[in-house]
């Protein structure tokens, strides 16, 4: 029975050490030839991280196909080569193919990205391709971005930087790099604005709502503006200075007429003497003559006097503030006795009865 535990002992230990002697001959196989090799990247990445080297071979192998492929107008086959070469060693090369072969798939921005890489490191011996490259790296680089723009309600205006769009939204454009500003307008609906950032061989959609505009505000309830008081009346002009020429006719006339009456008084007189010595028809009718001329005159030119005093010494009253109308009106008696007793004068008129005439006189006060 003993023998029989021991024998079996012995067969494990045996199949223990077969089985690490298997692993520790596999090891160095699987480090030559890792998982995924035929795409080097997995597999040498990780041999790089155990501290392998490169598989320079197949990066060889990989560029090879990839240049073959190129040549062939295969892009799609050669870019996968050129990529797997390059992932086991990166070489300015390899990243020129990668960029020529996005560029003709129609991928700008992935193949402006490999050229960038390329144009850090440009060996001296492909300073030709470098500038090759460095002219189709700015061509990318200046490709326009297409933007789709869409509005709800459809239907709206589309300016861009102050230039308006042919066709509403929606509508389809292209713009250069850069800060652009949109602008989509609608009849009865308020305006939006938006601005965005357009890179190189971009392609976005920009949509926008636009609110409907509020109903206008009620107009604002009229203020009753406060009563105006009417200007006052300007004073009234101040009277013309009343001119002297009247007074001094009518005084002379007053003393043309005292001359004349005094003439025809001596004249009466002489008559009364001659009637008194010899009385006679004649002489009576005569002396009547003259005393009535002299009368006469005595009573012209009291009143041409009185009148040329009133004109002399009176002055006018300022006009009266209450209109025309008033103005025009007839003064009260009262009235007119007060005015010319501002005047200094007062005038009454005196009937005179002689014996054998008559006549009127003013009583003139000063």
């Amino acid at each position: 029975m003993n023998d029989r535990r021991n024998g079996r002992r012995n067969h494990l230990a045996a199949i223990i050490l077969a089985g690490a002697a298997a692993s520790l001959c596999a090891s160095p196989a699987s480090a030559a030839n890792p998982p995924g090799g035929a795409q080097g990247a997995p597999g040498t990445q990780g041999a790089a991280a155990a501290g392998a080297k490169p598989d320079l071979a197949a990066a060889k192998r990989h560029y090879s196909d990839g240049e073959r492929k190129f040549k062939a107008g295969d892009y799609a086959g050669a870019v996968v080569d050129f990529k797997a070469a390059n992932e086991i060693k990166a070489t300015p090369q390899a990243e020129r193919y990668i960029g020529l072969c996005e560029e003709s798939l129609g991928h700008p921005q992935e193949a402006a990205s490999w050229y960038d890489k390329f144009l850090e490191h440009v060996p001296e011996k492909m300073a030709t391709q470098g500038d090759e490259i460095r002219k189709r790296d700015a061509d990318i680089k200046a490709l326009p971005g297409k933007v789709h723009i869409e509005s709800t309600p459809p239907g709206a205006t589309v300016t861009i930087d102050g230039k308006a769009l042919a066709s509403p939204t929606p509508t389809d454009t292209e713009l250069l790099p850069g800060s652009h500003t949109i602008r989509l307008s609608e009849q009865g609906r308020l305006p939006t604005e938006k601005t965005i950032d357009v890179t190189f061989a971009s392609t976005q959609t920009v949509t926008a709502e636009l609110d409907a505009e509020p109903p206008p505000a009620p107009p604002p309830e009229p203020v009753a503006a406060a009563p105006v008081a009417p200007p006052p009346a300007p004073p009234p002009p101040p009277p013309e200075p009343r001119s002297k020429v009247p007074a001094y006719v009518t005084g002379g006339l007053a003393i043309a007429a005292a001359g004349v009456g005094t003439v025809f008084g001596v004249l009466a007189l002489n008559d009364k003497s001659d009637f008194d010595k010899n009385p006679t028809t004649q002489t009576a009718d005569n002396g009547d003559t003259h005393a009535l001329i002299a009368d006469m005159a005595f009573g012209v030119a009291l009143t041409f006097g009185v009148t040329s005093a009133v004109l002399f010494f009176a002055k006018d009253e300022p006009a009266a503030a209450g209109g025309s109308a008033k103005a025009d009106a007839p003064a009260p008696s009262h009235d007119r006795d007060a005015r010319r007793e501002t005047t200094g004068i007062r005038v009454t008129p005196t009937p005179w009865i002689g014996p054998r005439s008559g006549g009127a006189g003013l009583a003139v006060r000063f």
